[in-house]
């Protein structure tokens, strides 16, 4: 199964599972897809003639070193042929894959490039006294061996024309896909873009780069050793280091500062505060990148962990908390709000009663026949003759009437608890027979049990939504509620499913993960459903409890460990390298400093752990773990000159990288990505 089709069944298997868009959009970002990203890699793989070839940081490796020409050498050994409708297939394989993995992994993707592209350069510098400088590569090696004797300005632009012209003119054919003449076109752009910044790089890097440094460096000391000019702070770079870094993790997740800060700020208009941070709402990125500050000892690491065990604890009676105010319960205790929906609804219905039974003698067919052959309904009459005021009534009369209704209804409520079930079925059809008769004659009467059909209904309604709500089927739940004619039956029943709800909660041993026990069983979510009052309650309690997910899903990133090398990679990716930095330790090897460029460029390429500043460390975590809302919209407010200035940065360095390294020519790579 290619890397697409795994992520296809995954994706097929969550909408099975009935799972909303925004967990499939945070599963695809943990593969390195945006959903946009993602329908292009499906539709492109679906016009191949077979699955692409899976890609990696080797074949990165090898574009770079073969100028962009390893995916046509590849395709032909697998087609056995250079050219035909087989070759032409096993070339889209080949870069299909390759776009895939640019695409999880921009910048894995372009470090690998880089890197295979300084190896030509560099055995160009080792040839050149062999060579004579006869090949377009070695000459370009022997001008960087030059530039280390400082020429002059002139033959610093002729030379870099001549490199930067060369390789762009060779990687800018290779990076073109389609026939010759897209390879003379490309040959053409390349060797135009790769002179040019070619003839002005080396003025840039070496003259104002080199000097600047330098005289920066000395301006500084001196400045330093008289008082005239403060000494660095640590914790301003601390935090200048960390900013870049969140900014980077941001923009790697398909989004901006601003973006994400305007998101944050209206799910908390909308659906309230909760103690979120910045690792909770910025996606599997931005947890990974809390672990790896995590991993590392400094002095907001134990505060953190507080703040995440404690919220953990608290996540129950905050879920518990949702349902009673989204279901209009609110804090009360729940025997309160029983006894409260009684008394309104009593009230309510009270001058619907008052009217049926000012309606006297009712005078019916149908009633008449009842009470004739209903032994029940005899002693409902009778037990009521026993009052005074009932002594004289008819048995007609609607005061009669009503009190063998109830009568009849709570014997059959009774059968119905004892499990009585042909005892509750006959009685149950003769309260449906007296209803229809009286209200055939007295319509009022039935708004009047719609409205309140009695205390012990209600109370029994409570009971049944009490029993067994989370063993039963939502079709049960369901026929259940909508066989209550009464409005006031079906509150006391959502209530009884809230307090099992509740009871079900507190229970729990662990309720840090409760969100996700509930949202990944689909019958729990129809139960959900069911017991609020309307679609938006449920919805927005949907939307909280994925909250929830996501605040229990950082803080078992974080505290559930992982395996080692998982920590070290997070750690390496907070410490560095950038693409840019990697780049300019290939253009000091250009410029003829082949031991000091390889040992900065091995250096970028193996990030220590041990080497991971404190400092940066602890800025990153109070910065991605902070639940402050306030804090955290100032952040990432504060973000956007960082990501800026990041963009800039990167603009330079490409262009730097069109003169000096030999992909030159070639669009470089997102300079931002992982």
């Amino acid at each position: 199964m290619t890397n697409i089709e795994r992520i296809q069944e995954n994706i097929r298997r969550l909408q099975a599972q009935g799972q909303s868009g925004e967990v499939l959009t945070e599963y695809l970002k943990s593969e390195g897809y945006t959903p946009t990203r993602y329908e292009q890699a499906v539709q492109r793989v679906s016009k191949l003639a077979g699955p692409p070839v899976e890609a990696g940081f080797g074949r990165s490796v090898l574009q770079g070193l073969s100028f962009n020409f390893a995916d046509e050498a590849e395709a032909a050994m697998r087609a056995g042929a250079v050219s035909g409708p087989r070759y032409e297939q096993e070339l889209a394989r080949v870069r299909e894959g390759i776009k895939q993995y640019e695409e999880a992994y921009p910048g894995r993707a372009f470090v690998g490039e880089a890197l295979g592209g300084f190896v030509p350069t560099v055995a160009g510098l080792v040839a050149a006294p062999f060579t004579g400088g006869t090949s377009a590569v070695a000459t370009g090696a022997r001008v960087g061996q030059q530039a280390a004797k400082i020429p002059g300005l002139l033959s610093q632009v002729k030379r870099g024309t001549v490199a930067g012209g060369t390789t762009g003119a060779i990687s800018g054919a290779g990076g073109a896909e389609g026939g010759a003449g897209d390879r003379i076109m490309g040959a053409a752009v390349g060797g135009v873009t790769g002179g040019v910044t070619g003839a002005a790089t080396p003025v840039a890097t070496t003259v104002v780069k080199a000097g600047a440094e330098k005289v920066g460096t000395g301006v500084r000391r001196a400045g330093e050793a008289v008082g005239v000019v403060a000494p660095r702070d640590a914790a301003t770079d601390a935090t200048r280091k960390a900013q870049e870094i969140l900014a980077r993790k941001i923009a790697q997740e398909g989004m901006t500062p601003e973006q994400l800060a305007a998101r944050q700020a209206e799910t908390v208009r909308t659906l309230g505060a909760r103690d979120e941070t910045l690792a909770d709402i910025g996606g599997e990125g931005m947890r990974r990148l809390a672990r790896g500050a995590m991993a590392i000892p400094q002095s907001a690491e134990t505060e953190a962990r507080q703040m995440l065990a404690e919220r953990a604890v608290s996540a129950g009676p905050r879920i518990i908390k949702d349902i009673t105010d989204l279901t209009a319960v609110g804090a009360r205790d729940l025997d309160e709000v029983a006894t409260d929906i009684i008394t309104r609804r009593s009230n309510l219905a009270s001058p619907f009663y008052e009217q049926a039974r000012a309606a006297g003698q009712v005078e019916s067919f149908a009633i008449d026949n009842l009470l004739k052959k209903s032994k029940d309904i005899q002693q409902a009459i009778a037990n009521a003759r026993r009052l005074p005021q009932y002594a004289d009534l008819p048995d007609n009369d609607m005061n009669m009437l009503d009190k063998a209704y109830k009568y009849v209804g709570d014997l059959a409520e009774t059968a119905k608890r004892n499990g009585e079930g042909e005892r509750f079925r006959d009685l149950d059809n003769l309260r449906t027979q007296l209803r229809s008769a009286i209200t055939d004659k007295v319509p009022v009467y039935g708004k009047a049990l719609d409205t309140f059909s009695g205390e012990s209904s209600l109370l029994d309604a409570l009971t049944s939504g009490r029993e067994k709500f989370l063993r039963k089927s939502p079709a049960e739940i369901r026929r259940e509620i909508g066989g209550f004619k009464d409005e006031g039956q079906k509150q006391m029943y959502r209530l009884g499913a809230i307090q099992t709800l509740r009871d079900e909660i507190y229970g729990m041993r662990e309720t840090a993960d409760v969100a996700s026990k509930f949202l990944n069983d689909r019958n729990m979510k129809d139960r959900f459903g069911l017991i609020f009052n309307s679609t938006g309650e449920y919805e927005n309690f949907i939307k909280n409890l994925q909250r929830e997910q996501s605040m229990a899903r950082t803080r078992g990133m974080i505290e559930g460990g992982s395996p080692t090398t998982r920590i070290a990679q997070e750690v390496a990716e907070i410490q560095g390298p950038a693409p840019s930095e990697i780049i300019s330790s290939g253009a000091q090897m250009v410029r003829g400093d082949i031991l000091g460029g390889g040992a900065s460029l091995l250096r970028q390429l193996v990030p220590r752990m041990q080497g991971m500043d404190e400092n940066v460390a602890e800025q990153l975590t109070r910065s991605v773990l902070d639940p402050s809302f306030a804090r955290q919209q100032e952040t990432l407010i504060g973000l956007t000159p960082v990501l800026d200035e990041l963009r800039r940065r990167a603009m330079q360095q490409q262009v730097r990288a069109t003169g000096y390294s030999a992909t030159a020519g070639t669009a470089v790579p997102g300079l931002l990505g992982d």
